[in-house]
This record gives structure tokens, sequence and C-alpha cells, in this order.
């Protein structure tokens, strides 16, 4: 069983069962965020004044990432191509440590379906060397939003 979502931001999600749609947005004005088993968050941005086709995509994950790298002293991970069928998917996954010192993972992914943008953030707590990051985890996630 799936948690179905028809967002007014323009795209629909198929999240897990258990997923909490959360209330208010931290993320600020066009943006949603659902919370995962696992204390997965999921957040999705709605930008597309300043992101007009998939390289500016690129570029989307590039800046916003730049935060966990900059503000929170994070480590690039990994970096590219989440290879998805019917969007062009790109992210960059930085491991940091959040304000209360807790281990994360955020992953910054512009998607670009559909002549459309939208981006995704995803911040899991960090497990450890072998299992980070989880990019199978973090496609399951993008692959279940649609742009339409």
């Amino acid at each position: 069983m799936s948690v179905h979502i028809e967002s007014p931001l323009g795209f629909t999600a198929d999240f897990p069962e258990h997923t909490q749609v959360l209330d208010d947005s931290t993320a600020g004005p066009n943006s949603e965020q659902y919370g995962l088993l696992g204390g997965v968050l999921v957040t999705v941005i709605k930008d597309d004044t300043s992101v007009q086709d998939a390289p500016q995509a690129n570029g989307w994950a590039h800046l916003m990432s730049d935060f966990y790298r900059e503000e929170r002293g994070g480590t690039l991970l990994a970096e590219g191509e989440l290879n998805l069928p019917g969007k062009s998917a790109y992210g960059v996954v930085v491991g940091y440590d959040a304000a209360d010192g807790a281990a994360k993972v955020a992953a910054t992914v512009g998607v670009w379906e559909s002549s459309r943008f939208i981006g995704v953030v995803v911040i899991w707590p960090y497990l450890n060397a072998e299992a980070e990051p989880r990019l199978d985890m973090l496609k399951e996630i993008v692959a279940a939003i649609n742009v339409g």
C-alpha cells in the first residue's frame, strides 16, 4: 500500500505506506515536505522560474548542495545522473553533521520531466561508511515523484 499525493505544486507522488504529510514546510513557499520511515525527510520544491532546462536543473542540485558543504562543513559523497526512465534527475549527495551533532546525509536532486522542473531534497540519518550513500533509496524516492 502506498500514499498517493497530488500536489498543487504540479507533481504527483506515490510514497511508501506510513508516509506523513507535514503540514508546514520549513523550506519556505512553493515547497512541501514528507516524513518517511527511518527518519527520512523529503522536500519537494517548485522553482520553475529559475530553472528552464535540464542543464539548469543540474546546476540547481549543485547550488542547493552548497548549503550542506559550506554552511554545515559537509563532505561530497556522490554526484551524478540517477538514470531514471522518463526524466532527467541529477543528484549531489553530501554527508554532514546537523546542528544537534547527528550525522546526516543530504541529497539535492534537480528533476527535469515533461519540460518542467522540480527540486527534491532528501535528508536521512547517516548509517555507516559501508551503507552510505544509499543511492538505491534515493532513486526509489525520486522515481516516485512525477512532474505532469
